[in-house]
Formats: structure tokens, sequence, C-alpha cells
């Protein structure tokens, strides 16, 4: 009986060591697929310059997603992808942004089918296409060339939302790539720590117990995040015990901006930015805040709005893209270039506590979360089915 061995390139993700987006989609998947024994998984890094493949040890790497940020590896071998293996099934799954991956997949893919792998990939989105001024400059370049790659030789295509699998199959329409792939929309978990509730990080204690607005997110133009910081000041002399917090490193096409919150008078006094705190402390702001922005422009999926939810919070998101699919009944929605509608919104709550505590008590009694485990299940459920 043939088993399944599947291969999955983290290269960008050890590189990165973000815990955000498509490296906490990724984080969770390896969580799951290393805690079972069904599959054989190989995980592995590319080296550019010596052109080779280094396996990694999988025990290794569950220490790796549990210190992301530290973990050195120290027991990882030079290894030959494409070594035929005729017992197993062998499946390529590029679920990490392989778009700007060192060995380019036009080339790679072909490579691969020529030793019989199956090749799986996960779209999260297609922004650098649909929205290219917001796009990092490397990812423009090369996230075309990596999706013919996908319309080309992939066999299974898993989306985060029909939203990005209606976006995927009609630019697939649109380049005249008419070769069938099966997609499957699988929704992402929102239980991104499931460890208790750590003690209240001394640090960050009496912003924690403060009025504030919650905002998640890399900054980026698409995220909006320059509107709710301008909102938020316009409203901070009415409203003086509020206070704003973004959480999320800094991204690309964003120097005006930073130099804006640099300069901002509230800066951390009313106004925070925090760029590298853990998982366990950002669980303690979901948990603490009095409101959850999340003004996104275009989404493939929108992890911080599920990761609002699922603490029971008034969420306040754009309704474009994957937004309202994603947020459901249990999401405020506004347009996301209105300043004027988020300012009515964020004072009708400060104003309206009634309003407020029967719209989080909505939220927090009927809001049924998606779990990692089901968006793991789902994956390993459709490997299995190519045995």
């Amino acid at each position: 009986m043939q088993r399944i061995t599947l291969y999955v390139d983290i290269t960008q993700f050890e590189q990165t060591r973000a815990s955000t987006g498509i490296q906490r989609t990724l984080k969770e998947f390896l969580k799951g697929v290393l805690g079972q024994n069904k599959i054989k998984i190989k995980i592995f890094l590319w080296k550019e310059r010596e052109q080779s493949v280094i396996l990694l040890d999988n025990d290794e790497v569950k220490h790796f997603l549990e210190n992301t940020k530290n973990y050195i590896f120290q027991r990882a071998v030079l290894y030959d992808i494409f070594d035929y293996d005729q017992a197993n099934k062998k499946i390529f799954f590029d679920i990490d942004s392989a778009w700007n991956m060192p060995v380019k997949r036009e080339s790679l893919y072909k490579k691969l089918k020529e030793k019989n792998f199956l090749i799986f990939n996960f779209i999260y989105d297609l922004t650098p296409i649909l929205f290219p001024q917001y796009a990092y400059e490397e990812t423009k370049k090369n996230f075309f060339p990596y999706l013919s790659a996908v319309f080309r030789y992939s066999d299974y295509v898993f989306c985060d939302s029909t939203s990005a699998k209606e976006d995927f199959l009609q630019f697939k329409q649109k380049e005249r790539f008419y070769r069938d792939i099966p997609v499957q929309v699988v929704s992402l978990g929102s239980d991104f720590c499931k460890k208790p509730l750590s003690v209240t990080p001394k640090k960050y204690k009496t912003l924690l117990q403060s009025k504030y607005i919650l905002f998640v997110g890399t900054l980026e133009p698409r995220k909006n995040h320059e509107e709710v910081l301008d909102v938020f000041t316009s409203l901070a002399q009415t409203y003086k015990e509020l206070f704003l917090v973004f959480v999320g490193k800094e991204g690309w096409k964003v120097e005006d901006l930073v130099e804006k919150i640099q300069q901002h008078p509230l800066k951390n006094k009313r106004f925070f930015w925090l760029q590298n705190i853990d998982d366990g402390t950002l669980k303690h702001f979901y948990r603490n805040a009095f409101l959850v922005t999340y003004l996104s422009k275009y989404e493939g999926y929108g992890l911080p709005v599920v990761e609002s939810l699922h603490y029971g919070n008034i969420t306040i998101v754009s309704k474009n893209s994957s937004m309202v699919e994603v947020g459901r009944e249990f999401a405020d929605y506004i347009l996301y270039e209105n300043r004027e509608e988020l300012g009515l919104v964020l004072s009708h709550y400060c104003e309206n506590t009634e309003d407020y505590r029967k719209r989080k008590e909505y939220i927090q009694h009927n809001f049924k979360q998606k779990t990692w485990k089901s968006f793991y299940n789902a994956l390993y459920k459709t490997f299995l089915a190519y045995k």
C-alpha cells in the first residue's frame, strides 16, 4: 500500500521568522502534519548559493515552531529532492509565499512533474495582480510567473475564501489557461494561541487596562492604517479616555506613514505602535480591546477579523473582497475610504454603552469560530484522497 510523502518548502518562513498571515497559516499546518503518522513529511530549505536542498529534522522543526524568532537548526542534511521514490505517492505542497522563493516555480514544477510529483498550491489572494500599486516591488515582479506556473502544472489548489477562489479562476480564464484544476476553499483558523492566558505583561499592564482601539496587521498601504490614525486623532479631543494601538511590523511603501507615526503628538501617550510582541501578548491585546478595526482595501481572507471575533470583539471592517464572507453578521461594515463613517461608528460605541453591550454579547454568544485543527483536517483529508 502506497504511503504519501509530503514535501514542504519553508525557505521564506525560515528567513523572515514572521508569525502572522501566511506564516501563521504555514505554522499551524506544520503543527498539524507533524502530529500525525499517516502522511510522511519532508520539510526543507533551499540554499540558493549552493543550489542545494537542506532537509530538516522534523523534531527540530517542532522546536522551531515553538521558538520561531531565535531557533537555529543543528541537524539539517543535504538532500536530493528529485530522488526517484516509486514506493510512495509524492506531493509537493507550496503553502508558503512561494513566489519569492529563490528557486523559480516554472522550472521547479516542470522537473517535479517529470519525477511523478503531484503539485498542490495554497493561493491566499491575488493582491499583486489586482492591486499592484499596493504590492512590494519584488512580489509584483515574481507573482505573475509564479501564478502562470500554477496554472500550467498544479494538480490541486486550496484557497482561503470563495472570494479568493473566484479571483483565481477569473484571472485563469482571462489569461486563457483552460487546463482544469480542482480548487477547494478551506477557511483559516482563529485560535492562534491555545496556551492558557499568561500573566499580564508588566510592560503593557497600564495600556491593557485602558480603553483602546486595536488594529492588527503589517503596515502597508492596502491596510489603511493612516485613515484609522487620522480618525482617532480627530476623536481624541472628544473622547479623552480613548487610546489607539497598532500591532504589526513595518511593511513596504509606508515611509511617509512611519514618519507621521513617529512624529505624532500622542505617540506613546495615547497612541502606540507595537512591532514585536509574541502571540501570548497579542492574545492579551485581543482579550482587552474596546474595539477592533481592520479596514483593508482587499483581502483573500483577513485573519485579524476572525481572531478578533474569536475573542468576542466588536470588529469594524471594510465591506469588500472576503471580509463579508469571513465576518458574516458579526462584524460591523463600512466603506474603507469613508473616514466620516468610521468616525460615526466609533463615536456611536463610545457614547451608547447599551448598544455596545448588546453587540458584544451577540458576538460572544453566537460567533462559531473556525479552528486551525479543522483547517488542517480539511487539507489532510484531501491529501489522503490522492493515495
